[in-house]
């Protein structure tokens, strides 16, 4: 244990947030997710309330779950979900969000009332997703737990899927304890300034906690690291900011004002970040660690010299965490579970999954060899932004010359400028843009704006 400490050092301060510290709550989902095992999902729909989900993706209809061949319930709530790369019509291997008690059912899955079956259509191995979660732990950081189901809709095999924990009042609970604050949704790549969705919490419904974030992250001056440290749990960040970029999470946060959830507390509670759609982790060996961030939030963190040295500090602690010694055994594991129960009734399906398992296990040790590198490169002064902040330079960024910068800082094709604009215009062509509105997608910042 003794090993770990400087890894676990900012996990206190989440807890500090919780209002009963030392109370231990039931969970029984525990057990579950540590087991890591596999379970049979079998949904069926009725003809209507398919073709409802055909017209309406997004709205839940009533379906009939049974897991591992067990009692089946009825009237369980289900919908599609998944963004621009991942979402898939219902006929085409969709993603689901299987809500127990939408329509009224007592049944608790786990103890679970609300999960996620992942379709993993970015993701062969359906291990970055239950990876990015171990990290995450690993450095005393709160994350979304995962296993794994096979799954069948009416029938017909879908196929490997993730499970995974949802960001729900039971998640909060068992986070944050009944600390009073609100549970934001990110979106699709919208940022602190725009209309965040409330999805749990029992704090302010005037959106006070997201003004004075905003606030707080807008002009640095010398009070301004005060400000910032009374409304934002800085250590956290750091951490949460270093997690993402060593992952190689770049539709996170911090790199793409993606995937993300965020806690703030009721004052003196303070915000916390939370990583979400991790299908895409390790993909870039190369990926810079010291680039500037594009959330809002996390630039302002880095204009305080004091945080971006604690940054660097981090980066060096946290790069056990990435050692293949460590992981690789970890995926070899999860991924022989898999197989064994897969091969029973889709021994296909478990064939292709152990090779995308060894191909996920060359790029985490692809990563590793290039994270040893940058982690010891020298410290630069980090960019200097407009006078009025982070906010203002990142509408100045937005008036960039984006791909040639993309260029000059070395980043593969896909993480050229405006991922979230491409994504959004695939996703109306094909019918599927999330309820959250990809059309109010604002531009991204220019990359590399500076180095940390």
């Amino acid at each position: 244990m003794r090993a770990w400490l400087p890894l676990l050092l900012s996990a206190g301060v989440l807890h500090a947030q919780r209002a009963e510290p030392g109370a231990e709550r039931p969970d029984p989902a525990r057990e579950f997710f540590a087991a890591g095992g596999l379970v049979r999902a079998e949904l069926t729909l009725a003809p209507e309330d398919r073709e409802h989900l055909r017209q309406q993706p997004r709205e839940y209809v009533r379906a009939t779950l049974r897991i591992d061949g067990g009692e089946a319930w009825a009237d369980v709530g289900v919908k599609l979900k998944g963004s621009a790369g991942s979402f898939r019509k219902v006929d085409d291997g969709p993603g689901f969000t299987v809500n127990l008690g939408k329509f009224g059912n007592a049944a608790r899955f786990h103890g679970l009332r609300r999960f996620h079956l992942n379709n993993g259509a970015q993701d062969d191995s359906r291990l970055c997703e239950w990876l990015g979660n171990e990290v995450f732990t690993a450095a005393g950081y709160p994350a979304p737990r995962v296993s794994h189901a096979h799954v069948f809709l009416d029938g017909v095999e879908l196929g490997l899927y993730v499970l995974r924990e949802a960001f729900d009042e039971q998640f909060v609970q068992r986070v944050f304890g009944d600390a009073p604050g609100n549970l934001y949704d990110g979106g699709f790549c919208r940022d602190v300034d725009g209309d965040l969705e409330k999805d749990e919490g029992h704090g302010p419904d005037d959106r006070s906690d997201l003004r004075r974030l905003r606030e707080v992250s807008g002009v640095f001056d010398e009070q301004g690291a005060a400000r910032f440290s009374a409304a934002v749990d800085e250590a956290a960040l750091i951490d949460f900011c270093a997690l993402e970029a060593m992952l190689g999470h770049w539709d996170g946060y911090s790199l793409n004002r993606n995937n993300y959830r965020l806690w703030i507390g009721v004052a003196p509670g303070r915000a916390v970040f939370l990583p979400h759609g991790m299908d895409q982790l390790f993909g870039d060996a190369d990926a810079s660690i010291l680039r500037s961030p594009s959330g809002i939030v996390a630039q302002a963190l880095m204009q305080n010299p004091e945080w971006r040295k604690r940054y660097r500090e981090r980066l060096r602690q946290l790069l056990p965490l990435f050692a293949p010694a460590r992981l690789q055994p970890r995926l070899q594991a999860a991924s022989a579970k898999l197989g064994k129960e897969l091969r029973r009734s889709a021994p296909e399906l478990a064939r292709a999954q152990e090779a995308a398992t060894k191909g996920l296990e060359n790029r985490v040790a692809a990563r590793y060899r290039e994270l040893r590198q940058q982690v010891q490169a020298p410290s630069r002064a980090c960019c200097s932004w407009p006078s009025a902040g982070p906010c203002a330079a990142r509408l100045a960024a937005g008036r960039a010359d984006r791909p040639r910068a993309a260029r000059q800082e070395g980043l593969q094709g896909r993480h050229h400028a405006a991922p979230c604009q491409r994504r959004a215009r695939r996703q109306r062509a094909a019918g599927s843009v999330p309820h959250h509105a990809a059309a109010r997608a604002r531009p991204l910042p220019a990359r590399g704006q500076g180095a940390l």
